[in-house]
């Protein structure tokens, strides 16, 4: 016969499954609180570079000073209007890398003295290929073929011109964080053949965007976190720009200052006659001009007066010899 329960063993029976149900929404609380406490983020061993914190602040400020340098080498080399700007750097793995260069690039190899290991630059090839019509005297730019090609000995000494030009750039750009001698080691065209590091070395990619005329490329410095690994003190630290107080910014902008064209005129004189008169003139005549053999003349800058001094020559070339400086415009 079945054992029939009395109503305390029913009530104790449903306590004690209350209990149960308690301790076991207590325990679901307590896993959840312990995760969110902790919680458990899996490591991309592929991508550790992209999970790297690199806080490299002189960084900003070398491609910044690079930047401005780059703007005025261009436009002085290629005698056009030539613009640039900075895109955000890049912490990724060589690997990667190397499966962003196009083939083929105008890849250089570069040894950054005293520090140990190497740099590449990058030169976008529609850039290359830009440049090349620009000494060649084209007026149409980025019509040439790319794809499929090499580029010729010719094209090749013409882009390693600009590229010893960048050179000086970016060697005046770390001279205020950590003076360094760039010297040109190789160039390469396939991306395979300019491995510096093993593929899993992480780099800092700097990129700087190059605008002449509707033409755009760009240009990558990439630099292993190897390299740079014994001055990492200098990087994280803060550097400030100033121009005034950056002698290798005011080199740079007094050697461009001295390199910068500009036009020089000397009037003989001035001369007033009829319309009758310049009608009759002919092969041998003389026009008398108001001013003597042994006047002094203005030298003209652009149109502004800034000297005094005689007409003469000088191993066969017509000259001009500087007298005096003119400062204020109330002697003229």
């Amino acid at each position: 016969m079945a054992q029939v329960l009395s109503q305390d063993e029913i009530d104790a029976l449903l306590g004690g499954l209350d209990d149960v149900t308690e301790s076991e929404e207590g325990n679901e609380e307590a896993e959840a609180a312990s995760s969110s406490e902790g919680t458990i983020i899996p490591y991309d061993f592929a991508n550790a570079a992209k999970m790297t914190k690199v806080k490299l602040p002189a960084f900003a400020a070398i491609n910044d000073h690079f930047n401005r340098g780059l703007r005025t080498t261009f436009s002085s080399i290629l005698r056009v209007m030539v613009d640039s700007a900075i895109v955000p750097i890049e912490i990724i793995t060589f690997k990667e890398f190397l499966k962003r260069v196009p083939v083929p690039s105008s890849l250089h190899i570069l040894k950054m003295e005293p520090l140990r290991g190497h740099i590449i630059m990058v030169i976008d090839p529609q850039l290359v290929f830009s440049i090349v019509e620009i000494f060649m005297g084209s007026t149409s730019l980025g019509k040439s073929r790319i794809e499929g090609r090499e580029f010729t000995s010719i094209e090749q000494r013409m882009i390693q011109r600009v590229v010893n030009a960048i050179l000086k750039d970016l060697e005046r750009a770390w001279q205020a964080v950590y003076p360094v001698s760039l010297q040109y080691v190789r160039s390469e065209i396939n991306p395979q053949f300019a491995k510096i590091v093993q593929d899993d070395d992480v780099v800092i990619v700097s990129k700087f965007q190059v605008d002449i005329e509707e033409m755009s490329g760009v240009i990558h410095i990439t630099v292993p976190i190897s390299v740079i690994q014994p001055i990492k003190k200098n990087l994280q630290s803060s550097f400030q720009t100033e121009e005034g107080e950056d002698p290798a910014w005011r080199r740079g902008m007094l050697q461009n200052l001295r390199l910068t064209p500009v036009e020089l005129t000397v009037p003989l004189g001035h001369a007033t006659i009829s319309g009758a008169d310049l009608l009759d003139l002919e092969e041998g005549d003389i026009i008398q001009l108001d001013t003597r053999i042994d006047d002094l003349l203005y030298g003209m800058l652009e149109g502004q007066v800034k000297f005094k001094g005689f007409p003469g020559l000088y191993k066969g070339q017509r000259a001009f010899k500087i007298d005096s400086v003119i400062t204020d415009l109330e002697e003229i």
